[in-house]
């Protein structure tokens, strides 16, 4: 019989007040002799703060299964809100869980902003430099070249090329470093 309605309904089990007005009385006596009991029951494992809803659901489930009760309900009832219970635990666990889990990716990952303002500061020092200065830093930083290299490129000796990075480096270093502490600050 339960197989059939379960085809008819799609597994959706049949209303009590449809199937007839008996099973909705016994489930209105049900709910007021043992609301109170199930309330306790869940208060006591739960707190006040969701002992309701487990109340309610526990009820819910027998709505649905008033035709399939059994004799002893009061069991029953607090079987289901047992199981109501655990169910929320576990899904609080594996919340709890996954938290946990993104936590520690967020930890392991390094913080893009620094890395941003980093950039930022870098590409700012380099467009305060004259257009030579610029030339030179990247020839040497991004083209690679040595000091020979590079002089060849700028029609300059190697010597000079030695002298201007030294200066270049001492002033980005000034320049950098003073723009890095500014921003850090809160």
């Amino acid at each position: 019989m339960r197989q059939q309605a379960d085809s008819v309904t799609g597994g959706i089990p049949p209303d009590p007040a449809a199937t007839g007005g008996e099973q909705c009385d016994h489930f209105i006596a049900m709910y007021s002799r043992y609301y109170d009991e199930v309330l306790r029951y869940a208060w006591r494992r739960v707190g006040p703060d969701y002992a309701a809803e487990v109340v309610s659901e526990t009820f819910t489930v027998a709505w649905r299964r008033a035709g399939e009760l059994p004799e002893h309900e009061l069991p029953w009832l607090y079987t289901v809100a047992r199981n109501i219970i655990a169910n929320r635990r576990r899904a609080e666990e594996r919340q709890e869980h996954l938290l946990t889990a993104l936590a520690e990716t967020v930890r392991t990952e390094p913080d893009h902003a620094d890395a941003v303002t980093r950039r930022q500061a870098a590409v700012e020092a380099l467009q305060s430099l004259s257009p030579d200065d610029r030339e030179l830093v990247r020839l040497v930083a991004w083209d690679g070249l040595d000091a020979r290299g590079a002089a060849a490129v700028l029609g300059c000796s190697a010597a000079a090329v030695h002298v201007r990075l030294h200066r270049l480096r001492k002033r980005l270093s000034r320049t950098l470093g003073s723009s890095i502490r500014t921003e850090a600050r809160p």
